[in-house]
């Protein structure tokens, strides 16, 4: 469960990643839950403004006298930022997918190898034919 928890969190903390690359200033992605432990001490809810908050969130500064027009592009760039993120998680999910789908597929066709008689393997046979040769 706590590495679904560390895997979930950073999943959350990419989208604060992906807004900085765009040049998109001011925000800070917090995550639930977590845990950072510095110089001995373990802090419970690190950078979030209570330990046990429900949600994950998102904060964004603005400047006093920022204009209607820059508040737009920086809507605008959200937005997008956003669609980019999810068109990444949606690709990640596929090609998880599509590993675990290959590894089974492995593991069948590692079963199917099985010789009837005696459950070994083809490459087993053959070593155990070279030894006996020797």
């Amino acid at each position: 469960q706590q590495q679904q928890q560390k895997e979930r969190n950073k999943q959350i903390t990419q989208f604060g990643s992906m807004l900085f690359t765009r040049c998109i200033s001011g925000t800070r992605i917090v995550p639930r839950n977590e845990t950072k432990t510095i110089s001995g001490h373990t802090f419970v809810g690190f950078g979030s403004s209570h330990e046990t908050y429900a949600h994950d969130y998102m904060t964004a500064a603005c400047a006093v006298g920022m204009g209607e027009e820059e508040m737009n592009e920086f809507f605008i760039r959200l937005e997008k930022a956003w669609k980019d993120y999810c068109a990444k998680r949606e690709k990640d999910r596929k090609r998880k997918q599509k590993k675990k789908m290959e590894k089974e597929k492995e593991k069948e066709k590692d079963e199917e190898e099985k010789h009837e008689g005696n459950g070994t393997t083809i490459e087993e046979d053959v070593g155990k034919m070279a030894i006996s040769d020797k």
